[in-house]
Formats: C-alpha cells, structure tokens, sequence
C-alpha cells in the first residue's frame, strides 16, 4: 500500500507561486456539530524570490500549523522582504571558534550527511537577533539536510525565523497547535520530491504537537519525529507504545515500500542499558526507560530497521541527552535517546555516524549520519 500523500501539502503543490515576496493563504472550514460550531485554520506558506536576474526558490519550503485565532480573525503570517545575512554578522560567523570535532570536511564517497539535534526551544535566536553560536554551529558542520525537534516555536514567530539558515533553501516546519510545546522543522539544500506531515494513530491525525515530518528524496525518505515522551508519571505510556510507535512503524513500512527509510530525530527511548548512566535506578521509573517503551522500539527495529551507532559501536557508552539539573552533563550522567534508525538495505551505504558531545546550547546534542552514494 503506498504512502498516503498529506491533503494540505496536495494544495500547496497545485498552486503555483509566482509572487517576489510571501504570498501567505489561510484557508478556514467549519464543522458543525447539533449545537457548536468549530473552527479549523491551517495556514500554507510558499514563497518564491528573485535574487539579481535568476529565480531561486525562497527560505521556505512549506509550513504546516494551527495557529490559534478567535473566529473571524486572520493572523496570518504577513510577508516581507529577504535581508539574508549582513556582511557583519556573517564575518562574526566566520571568526567564532571552532567546535571541538565538528567539521564540514567530508569523504569523496560521502553523498548525504544529515544532521538531527533536540535544540529545546528556538526562542533564543529569536531574542537574539544574529544568533551566532547557533549559527556558526551550523556553518562548521555544513550539512545537507538539518533537522531540529523541540523547537517551540509558534506559526506567527515564523517570520522572524525566515534568514535564520539562508543557506537552506529548502524549510519545512510543523508547528504545534498548543504554544510553546513540541514542534520540528527540516532544513534542505537539496529539494525533497514531496514532503508528508501527517502521522495518524487510530484512524485520525496525531500531528496537532508538530512531532513529524517526511520529504522523500531520490533514493530514500527522510522521517523527523520528536516522539512523545511517556510523561514523568508515565501517564502517556499507552498512547507512546500502544498508539503513537504503531502507527509510527505501519507510516514506516508504507513509505519503505517505494524507498528506503533514514529515520532520525529524538525518539525518547534508551534502548538498552549501554544507553544510559543508571539502568537500575531508572527502570520502569523514568520515562525513556521502561520495559513497554524498549520493547517497542525493538518491534520497530525487528521489522527490518537497523539503530546505526549501536550497529557500528556495540560497546560504546555515548550519551545525546544530559538533564540540567544535579551538574549531569559535566558528570557525564545522561542517556542516549537521539538516533538515526535505517532501513536494513541502507547499511552498506553508511560512511559514518557521529554524535557531537562539544557542542552546548542545549540538553541534548546534535548526531549524524553520512551516506555514500545510493
């Protein structure tokens, strides 16, 4: 059974845009029930721009979101013009030290390095106007396809964002429903064939907290998720396992059907006990770490998918997550819950993995992937 295409990227793909600036479109519907009427709106954004005598596709490739708004009013995303980067900003980019390990150096054979990072909330760059640590992080380690999980970021902060990573021109974002929770976002040089952003679980979508999206290249998917965490009480246990990791492994499955898959993102889960400090005293304690969350994601691994960094270290202790709290980090007390998961048919292809423990902004740290040509 093949993929099911999103219905919202559907639209955006059939119209085309021509305009020089944003050209923002918020459809609104109703559904209405015996007594109440209820509101949906989603906003789609794509932009095009022309820089000297060519056209070149803008910083935003799609963007997916609910923003909440009373009914009868439009707070859609105004358009504006592109600035990039200033000559200033740029050379403080350039001049930032280096990153311990980090380099955009690659192999000959290497054809894709892809990069997935937890940031824990983008407000910063938005309160600071250059950005430049992030910035520069990026700028060192140059990957092709950069994806970001727990971005927090709301559909009217967008804008703001839209020269963060100019070099990317390619910006799919999912935002949400619920402000300042959750979101993801992928960031491309390399321009997806299509691009899917829903994840149903029961029969209806389950991306109202912007955990997923999938761009499909030539040769293989890309899957981003943030995956549910079960919940310091493990209230959301079930709905993880029994809800969200199904209908994660059937989206999977179907999309493994026309490509190969590369899965990648936060997936909350220390598989074994390699992968975290205190096995003991966090079994069936702690989120992350309970026997129905590691038994499910080893189904998922079962049905043809291969966890990378384990694959390639069997025995290597290698955090990605550090709480903040009790100087973990600086005692090296944390978990492995960040992963980039394949399908079987991809291993022959992998030049690398990397998990890049010097770089600092968040509690988690960026991981990645480099792959030959497929």
């Amino acid at each position: 059974m093949p993929p099911r295409a999103s219905k919202r990227l559907k639209a955006t793909a059939e119209k085309a845009v021509t305009a020089t600036v944003a050209t923002t479109e918020v459809k609104t519907t109703r559904k209405t029930t015996k007594k109440t009427v209820v509101q949906e709106t989603t906003v789609v954004v794509e932009k095009k721009t022309k820089q000297t005598s060519s056209e070149t596709k803008s910083a935003w490739g799609a963007l997916f979101a609910k923003p909440a708004a009373k009914r009868g009013e439009n707070k859609g995303i105004k358009p504006k013009s592109v600035d990039g980067i200033s000559e200033e900003v740029q050379k403080k980019i350039e001049e930032f030290a280096k990153f311990d390990g980090v380099t955009k150096e690659r192999s000959p054979e290497t054809k894709w390095k892809l990069v997935a990072w937890n940031v824990n909330g983008l407000r910063a760059v938005l309160k600071k106007e250059d950005s430049i640590h992030f910035r520069a992080y990026v700028a060192q380690e140059d990957p092709d396809v950069f994806c970001l999980s727990e971005t927090k970021i709301d559909s009217d902060e967008l804008q703001k964002l839209e020269d963060m990573l100019p070099q990317y021109k390619h910006q799919y974002w999912s935002c949400a429903a619920k402000k300042g929770y959750a979101g993801t976002v992928i960031f491309s040089k390399v321009e997806p064939l299509s691009v899917k952003d829903e994840i149903l679980v029961d029969g209806k979508t389950a991306d109202d907290e912007g955990r997923f999206i999938a761009v499909e290249f030539d040769t293989f998917w890309l899957v981003h998720t943030y995956v549910p965490n079960a919940g310091m009480k493990l209230d959301r246990l079930s709905f993880r396992t029994e809800q969200w990791d199904k209908a994660l492994l059937k989206m999977l499955k179907e999309l493994e059907e026309t490509k190969p898959v590369v899965w990648c993102g936060d997936l909350n889960v220390a598989h074994q006990e390699i992968d975290i400090h205190d096995p003991k005293g966090n079994r069936n304690k702690s989120p992350g770490f309970t026997d129905a969350e590691r038994e499910s994601f080893s189904e998922i691994l079962a049905n043809g998918f291969v966890d990378v960094y384990r694959q390639l270290n069997p025995e290597t202790q290698q955090y990605t997550y550090w709480s903040y709290r009790f100087n973990a980090r600086a005692k090296n007390k944390g978990w492995r819950l960040d992963y980039f998961v394949i399908s079987q048919s991809l291993l022959s292809s992998v030049e690398s993995t990397f998990v890049r423990d010097a770089v600092t902004g968040s509690d988690h740290v960026p991981i990645g992937l480099e792959l030959k040509a497929l």
